[in-house]
Formats: C-alpha cells, structure tokens, sequence
C-alpha cells in the first residue's frame, strides 16, 4: 500500500464497501486480484482551496493491519443497517479500527433512519455522540419547505460525506494559490480533537479568538454549529447566522464595520 493518508470505508450491512466508494468517487472501483476482501481505490481531492492525495480502502473482513497502516488511517466510515435491532450492535466488530488508529473523521452511515425503523434516528444520534460520530443518511426524508427557510443549506447523503472529508486537514494536503492569502484564506493548524463539547457552539467565542487559527476552526465547527441553529426560533437564528458571516469576515482579515450596511 502507498505511504498516504487513507480513508476506510466497512459495512455491517448488505451494502458493501464497494458500493459507498463508487458513491464517493462518482467512478468505479479498482479490483484487487491479491485479494478480494480488501479494495485500494486512489482518490484525488481537489477543493478550491487545496489537493490530497487519498487512498479509500474498502475491507469486505478485518485483517491482520500493519502499524503503518493504521498510522495512515484518518478517516473512518462504517455502513449500518437500520433495519435489523442489531444494527449498532453489529459494529462492534470493527471497534479495532477505532482502537489502533488515530481517526480524525467518523461517519456512521445508513440508508435511511426514522423513527419506525428497528434502529431509529435518535438511537443512531445517541450512539454518535458518545464515541465521537457523525451520523449520515444516503437517502434522508427532506421537508422542502424547512429546507428553504434554512439560513445555511445544508447537505445531505453521499454529498454530506464527501463535503466531510472535504474539511478535514489531511496530512499530505498542498494549498492552492500558498503566496496569494487574499485568494486562500485557510491556514494550517495543528488539528485539533473535537468532542461532544464542541455541539452547542458559542458564536461569540469565536469572535475574540486570535484571528489567525479562526479560519480553520470555524470552518471545522461549521456543520455543527448549522445543528445548532436548527433548535432555535427564526429570529435567533437569524441573529446567529449574522454573528457567524461576522466571525467568517473577521477570520480572514476582514474589518467588522465594512459589513455594518449588508
């Protein structure tokens, strides 16, 4: 296997691997002659904002896994049936994963999840929130008029997850436009552990904070901080949203009377 940080993709359901790569990388799977239950799919991410260089590897079964590769493992993604009572349960066999790397980004994933089905939805969030997940579904029930009254579109199944690994500071990543800041304002930082603690993002932290790791950080906390706004009336959300542009503008060098008149 390349020396490249990678992105492992297993399933406890019928969906196999496979398939959630093709999803991810809008293109085929590379077979593996060697051996059927591993796949070795290369990925180019190219964002405005830098390229990486990815490895998605798909297990079919866990095996005997090198130090180096769990060393270069920095994102983990687990396919779960929600249909069985055993659809959390059933995880547990991939728990070594967890264990032996050192995972940046956790996605559990399903079809879909409501409240009738076997695992519901609140079940999957509770599950997520204690060992550190992001709970996704590839094909979720959307309300098109709450969508429209949203202040941040959010996104939604395999774009959901693409736009996850999309954030993360890979290790290998090389920045776009690196003596242009103006065009580029992301910078690098030592990446940093989120947890539970991180829901419920405080706007007005941000806005104090030393203004050259705000970029990057805000920018992490993002999707989280959309949940949040989701739980409050319309015109606290709207008075959020404004501090959070506020928070965004000053990151990146911007002057907060310059936006006073949008």
């Amino acid at each position: 296997m390349n020396n490249v940080p990678s992105v492992v993709v297993v399933s406890c359901s019928s969906t196999k691997p496979k398939s959630l790569i093709k999803l991810i990388t809008k293109g085929n799977t590379t077979e593996n002659p060697e051996n059927k239950n591993l796949i070795l799919q290369p990925w180019l991410i190219d964002t405005k904002y830098y390229t990486a260089e990815v490895q998605i590897v798909g297990l079919e079964k866990d095996y005997i896994r090198t130090e180096e590769f769990n060393k270069n493992v920095e994102a983990l993604i687990i396919h779960m049936d929600s249909n069985k009572s055993s659809g959390l349960d059933d995880i547990i066999k991939w728990e070594s994963l967890e264990k032996d790397c050192n995972l940046e980004v956790k996605l559990l994933v399903s079809n879909y999840c409501t409240e009738d089905t076997k695992v519901t939805k609140s079940k999957a969030a509770e599950w997520c929130l204690k060992r550190g997940f992001e709970f996704v579904e590839l094909y979720p029930t959307i309300n098109s008029h709450e969508q429209e009254e949203e202040i941040i579109k959010e996104k939604f199944g395999v774009d959901r997850i693409i736009e996850a690994l999309h954030t993360h500071t890979w290790s290998n990543l090389v920045m776009k436009n690196k003596n242009r800041s103006r065009d580029c304002p992301i910078k690098l930082s030592n990446k940093t552990e989120q947890s539970s603690s991180n829901i419920g993002v405080n706007v007005d932290n941000f806005l104090t904070s030393d203004a050259a790791d705000d970029f990057t950080e805000l920018f992490s906390q993002l999707h989280m901080m959309k949940e949040s706004l989701q739980s409050m009336p319309l015109s606290q959300r709207t008075q959020c949203a404004e501090q959070m542009v506020t928070a965004f503008w000053k990151a990146i060098g911007g002057e907060e009377e310059e936006i006073l008149d949008l």
